[in-house]
């Protein structure tokens, strides 16, 4: 149960990272943050947080296997704005740069829980499958 609670926490703070650069990226390139496709896309951010968050905590089969993709779209997204952030030398630009590099760090180590969440399902079904069949493990 630790693990999950450590997979909720890091994806809820990757998807914020994620979001906020996103937004300032379409702020940066003039759109409104209003607009559909803004919407769309900040909505498509939480949305997969949602799944991975009730994925983790229903402890599914394939939980493990979301909870990685979705830290490695993250992490795309913070990449992108890594590398489109213009003036890279202002202070703007560098803040942006730090947060976009944080989130890069933050979506690692969520794909590295998302790892654990797997192999957990897997100890757990083994154990579940011995003592279903009458060995017992001290």
């Amino acid at each position: 149960m630790k693990n999950v609670s450590k997979v909720i926490a890091f994806s809820l703070i990757s998807m914020i990272i994620a979001l906020v650069i996103d937004l300032v990226m379409f702020h940066q390139m003039g759109t409104n943050l209003l607009s559909e496709e803004v919407l769309w896309r900040a909505g498509l951010i939480v949305v997969l947080w949602i799944v991975v968050t009730a994925l983790a905590a229903l402890r599914m089969r394939f939980c493990g296997y979301v909870t990685i993709l979705v830290m490695l779209y993250y992490a795309a997204a913070d990449f992108g704005g890594f590398i489109t952030v213009s003036p890279k030398s202002s202070a703007y630009g560098l803040s942006i740069e730090v947060l976009s590099i944080l989130g890069i760090i933050i979506s690692v180590v969520g794909i590295w829980y998302g790892i654990q969440q797997r192999r957990q399902y897997d100890v757990d079904r083994i154990n579940n499958r011995g003592s279903a069949n009458g060995n017992q493990r001290k």
